[in-house]
């Protein structure tokens, strides 16, 4: 399956404040993830993605360099948590 990438913003919650964050965004048939982190191993690419709403994208003419605004509540796991 074709996977197509793309840029987004959002507002992350963290520590009771909300924060924009620019993420690379990538879709799967009608599924939608953002890459939370990726390490490059070898020949091999290691994504952490977090699977989101596709509803919830709307397509972003306004800011350059950017595709999407996610309207939902993005929480991004923190790496003190795990």
């Amino acid at each position: 399956m074709r996977v197509k990438s793309y840029k987004m913003r959002s507002v992350s919650l963290a520590k009771g404040k909300t924060t924009p964050v620019d993420l690379d965004l990538e879709f799967e048939g009608g599924r939608a993830f953002v890459i939370w982190d990726s390490i490059s191993l070898g020949d091999f690419l290691l994504k952490a993605r977090v699977e989101i709403n596709p509803l919830l994208l709307r397509k972003d003419s306004a800011n350059a360099g950017l595709d999407f605004l996610y309207q939902g509540e993005l929480v991004l796991p923190r790496p003190e948590n795990n």
